[in-house]
């Protein structure tokens, strides 16, 4: 077989592959859009855990047309987080109000977001896979019908913003086109943006930064290193006039916020991350738990991304690119490793911290089409990941529409 001829069971033009997984990228973005905003005016205003700080911030900004600061009266713990997002917000609550249509303006925004960040994934895959229509789709459907990155982004938060723009930077790490100059500034106009919307994303531009450094990619590192550092700078630095630390947790601290701390073991680890990845009940305070059944299924989901992470190097050897999956592996090392380093630490942190990860996710999840012998098969087993996923959604909808409160947040 020489190197341009394409394994058996997906031979075909490349414009016939793009093509079928153009249009499969297409309806999930659409149905990231619809399941989201449903899911906007379902979830009840507050339930999800961080809502009603971040809501706070949004007000404040509003309202005082200044950033907040933890200790003063009206600031809750989400004071010391990074301001574009409640920046943007606050503009929708200052033009629609903060009842009920600025609330779900605020929601629908990060909608918009969870439709870009399924875009961005789907470009990734694109870039990381060669002539596997069904795998890019299949990892695309983990992130565009994940229940739980659907009830996140339908939600106010500043998660799903900064990984539109931490992904957006990592597609643009693996452009070679045209000037280095101008490629290295635009990663750092994004990297700078992505932390400025929430600090977390730190470990994908540290990630990034790595891998152009050991590709010996110097101008465009250096370049997006002199946009990064001012353009974070000073928020570091009034973080450190005001609190004493890089991040504002010290403030968190002496303003006597505590929060209880997850498991450490192995176990307890793998059982968050799990979770985090597949269904929102600890993100909706536990109002609802998983039965036996659907346990198993979540299971399952993670079944497959092992499945998908084994068939990468053994069966995708002729079709994976480079530096694509290097990118996408050192990004998710360096988040994961992030959030074990701080939960080692004794820090209460979910595992949302490491979705800098989501896109080796599903890469993994997408990969286990590989296994298929044939087209026809590997198109029948992206189908069933989709009906998993799918699956997970319609019970996490019932589960949403039985919750008997209704006003956890008064706007």
């Amino acid at each position: 077989m020489s190197a341009r001829e394409a394994p058996a069971g997906i031979r075909g033009s490349a414009r016939g592959t793009d093509w079928r997984a153009a249009i499969g990228v297409a309806v999930l973005c659409a149905a990231t859009a619809v399941l989201g905003a449903v899911a906007v005016f379902l979830v009840p205003a507050g339930l999800p855990y961080d809502e009603p700080a971040h809501w706070s911030n949004v007000l404040y900004l509003a309202h005082h047309r200044t950033l907040p600061v933890v200790g003063d009266p009206g600031v809750t713990y989400e004071g010391q987080q990074a301001p574009a997002y409640y920046a943007v917000a606050a503009l929708l609550v200052g033009a629609l109000g903060s009842g009920s249509a600025g609330f779900a303006a605020v929601r629908l925004f990060g909608v918009l977001g969870a439709v870009l960040m399924t875009w961005l994934v789907a470009r990734l895959l694109g870039r990381a896979l060669s002539g596997r229509p069904a795998a890019i789709v299949s990892g695309t459907a983990f992130v565009a019908l994940n229940p739980m990155l659907l009830v996140m982004s339908a939600s106010v938060q500043n998660d799903t913003w900064s990984l539109v723009a931490g992904f957006a930077a990592m597609l643009v790490a693996l452009g070679t086109g045209g000037s280095p100059w101008i490629r290295g500034a635009a990663l750092g106009l994004l990297a700078t943006l992505a932390i400025l919307v929430k600090i977390t994303t730190a470990p994908l531009v540290v990630g990034v930064l790595v891998v152009l450094l050991v590709r010996a990619r110097w101008r465009e590192a250096a370049t997006a290193a002199l946009v990064l550092v001012p353009g974070c700078g000073w928020w570091v630095l009034r973080n450190l006039s005001l609190y004493g630390d890089l991040t504002g947790q010290a403030g968190v601290d002496a303003a006597g916020y505590r929060f209880a701390g997850g498991g450490a073991t192995p176990f307890a680890l793998a059982r968050e991350a799990l979770t985090y990845l597949t269904l929102p009940d600890e993100y909706l305070r536990n109002v609802f738990s998983a039965p036996t059944a659907i346990d198993a299924l979540a299971v399952l989901v993670g079944v497959v991304l092992v499945a998908g992470a084994i068939a990468l190097p053994v069966l995708g050897r002729r079709s994976v690119r480079g530096l694509p999956i290097a990118l996408l592996a050192v990004v998710g090392a360096v988040s994961v490793a992030a959030w074990l380093a701080q939960v080692s630490l004794g820090w209460h942190v979910a595992f949302r911290t490491a979705y800098g990860a989501l896109p080796l996710a599903a890469l993994a999840y997408g990969s286990a089409t590989l296994w298929a012998r044939g087209r026809r098969t590997g198109w029948i087993l992206c189908a069933l990941s989709l009906l998993l996923l799918l699956v997970l959604c319609g019970w996490t909808g019932i589960q949403l529409a039985a919750v008997s409160d209704r006003v956890m947040l008064r706007l």
